[in-house]
């Protein structure tokens, strides 16, 4: 095993990684925020964008849902994708429609949210969010289009079950959740998604498709809008508010926190979750520091091969700091097919932090701050990562304005603040093995 400590700061390392800070921060203009009608609007108007990028956020997701509706939110907002609209002389699926005027849209089901992203080229973009908002106004919850959303569901969920580290993550959600149903699949089961019916989506929809609540995060050539485009998008919803399902899980308990699943994979994951801080906390800019330490540490005991391209190594082996889910985690994964003894290398990387959280670090942080800044600003530069890093930072902080709030947590993190973060955070593990069908990870 390496010994771990804090690596000496790198002249190299530096000068590439402060320009790439410096035109990521430049290249995000501060959001602005304001109130629509019980809409709250965020702005980020870039004239240098090639594209306008659209979240429309409603509070429609898994704590919406009982447990016998397993589904049912990605259900309803797979329904507004397959509504039929009308495109030029022609009645297309919404996903279609938009795709014939050049632009994108998709969805996510997050806990307390179902988030629409739809992306156009700023002379298409007004028409793109006007189908937009045509089909989320009204779904088509005929038989039909209810069928057709959810076979697509059952489509993706398959492909997601041959993905181990995404297997992982849902059952680490699932160990860790606050309540029983956030922890459900984000897209339900195929069996539970064969119990949901046309009516069981209207129903949702009405009860929890509500204005209050909802946000809109838009980004790009917002100039090219006409004046209450967003206004508008924020309005498609009848007044109201909503409350969510509240179904207590029992915490999980025992010595060793493991959960175990077979897939039709190569090779076993590792996957461990450890509890982190929010955006709005003072351990924030730390976390963000430690999490640049562990991936770097990871990278380096998992001693990946070099005929291993960055881009399935970063895959591969590395630590994700998710602040932008409630509650916030710090998630490591290792695959193991890229080691010679998958036992070793996943007892390894768990022994790591547990040496971060116990041992005093010593020697300079300034390289891993300058990574976890560089890290941080290169993953805001697409628009849709800018409208959902807004649109949490403006619920749950007092300011939108992420990049320079995390730039200057960052900047503010001393060595004592990392050793802190790490005895408060880096504590029993939820520890998830993705294994291949037919073995053990002792065999």
């Amino acid at each position: 095993m390496k010994r771990v400590s804090f690596l000496p700061v790198a002249a190299v390392s530096a000068l590439l990684l402060v320009p790439r800070i410096a035109t990521a921060a430049a290249a995000v203009p501060s959001p602005t925020v304001r109130d629509a009608a019980g809409t709250t609007i965020v702005s980020q108007s870039d004239s240098s964008a090639p594209l306008i990028g659209v979240a429309f956020v409603v509070r429609a997701g898994l704590d919406r849902q009982t447990m016998k509706q397993n589904g049912l939110a990605a259900l309803v907002a797979e329904t507004v994708l397959r509504t039929p609209v009308r495109q030029a002389d022609l009645t297309l699926p919404l996903d279609e429609a938009v795709a014939a005027r050049g632009g994108s849209i998709n969805f996510t089901v997050d806990p307390g949210d179902v988030r629409f992203y739809v992306e156009a080229l700023p002379g298409d973009a007004a028409a793109v969010l006007d189908l937009f908002q045509t089909a989320v106004a009204a779904p088509d919850f005929s038989p039909a289009t209810v069928r057709e959303a959810r076979s697509a569901l059952v489509q993706q969920i398959a492909r997601n079950q041959q993905v181990a580290l995404q297997v992982g993550l849902d059952m680490l959600s699932a160990a860790s959740s606050q309540q029983a149903n956030t922890g459900l699949p984000e897209l339900g089961t195929p069996a539970s998604l064969a119990q949901l019916f046309s009516s069981d989506a209207k129903s949702f929809y009405r009860a929890y498709y509500r204005r209050g609540g909802t946000l809109v995060s838009a980004a790009g050539r917002l100039d090219a809008l006409p004046p209450g485009t967003l206004e508008a998008l924020g309005a498609a919803l009848p007044a109201g508010t909503t409350v969510p399902v509240t179904v207590r899980v029992p915490t999980l308990t025992g010595a060793t926190r493991e959960i175990v699943a077979h897939r039709d994979i190569s090779s076993p994951w590792l996957i461990a979750q450890y509890p982190a801080p929010a955006v709005d906390s003072n351990d924030f800019g730390p976390m963000l520091v430690l999490a640049a330490f562990v991936r770097r540490t990871l990278s380096d005991i998992a001693q990946v091969p070099g005929v291993v391209s960055p881009t399935f190594a970063s895959r591969s082996v590395g630590a994700v700091y998710a602040y932008d889910r409630v509650p916030a985690v710090l998630v490591l994964y290792v695959n193991g097919g890229l080691i010679g003894n998958p036992s070793r290398a996943f007892a390894t990387a768990l022994s790591v932090m547990n040496v971060l959280a116990a041992t005093q670090l010593r020697g300079s942080i300034e390289e891993f701050k300058a990574e976890a800044a560089g890290d941080f600003a290169n993953d805001a530069t697409t628009l849709e990562t800018r409208t959902w890093l807004a649109a949490i930072f403006s619920r749950e902080s007092t300011s939108p304005d992420f990049i320079n709030r995390a730039l200057a947590a960052i900047s503010a993190t001393t060595p004592a603040d990392v050793q802190r973060v790490a005895r408060t955070y880096l504590g029993n593990p939820t520890i998830a093995l993705v294994l291949p069908r037919g073995t053990n990870l002792q065999d």
